[in-house]
């Protein structure tokens, strides 16, 4: 077979064939499928982007886990983990020990209501 100017042959080594199935598959699947573009296309993405992987995306992916943990916990927990608290829940935390507050007094003088015999 004769080779083509610029031409490349590439072989598949053991542990690259499962590259070799999926170009295989993909040909199978799609006639029009060039396998060159493929592999060059692949190359270019990866060529473009190897440098933006690393410790800014760490960075970027802790900052965005303590963010939705933070709202998470402001959404689901009675506990505020010392977040600040709105004004709206210190009220209503207060309302609430108020009517406590109120309920045992009425339960006191209701119980001076009741007679107690001493045996």
């Amino acid at each position: 077979m004769a080779k083509r100017p610029g031409s490349l042959v590439l072989t598949f080594s053991k542990k690259n064939m499962d590259i070799r199935r999926l170009l295989e598959n993909k040909k199978l699947n799609n006639e029009s499928f060039v396998a060159t573009d493929y592999i060059c296309e692949s190359i270019r993405f990866y060529e473009k982007y190897k440098d933006s992987i690393g410790n800014n995306n760490l960075e970027s992916i802790k900052k965005l886990i303590d963010d939705r943990l933070k709202k998470f916990i402001q959404a689901n927990s009675t506990v505020t983990l010392g977040l600040a608290e709105t004004q709206n829940d210190v009220e209503n935390k207060k309302t609430i020990i108020n009517e406590i507050k109120t309920n045992i007094s009425t339960l006191e003088s209701d119980l001076d209501d009741i007679p107690i015999e001493e045996d």
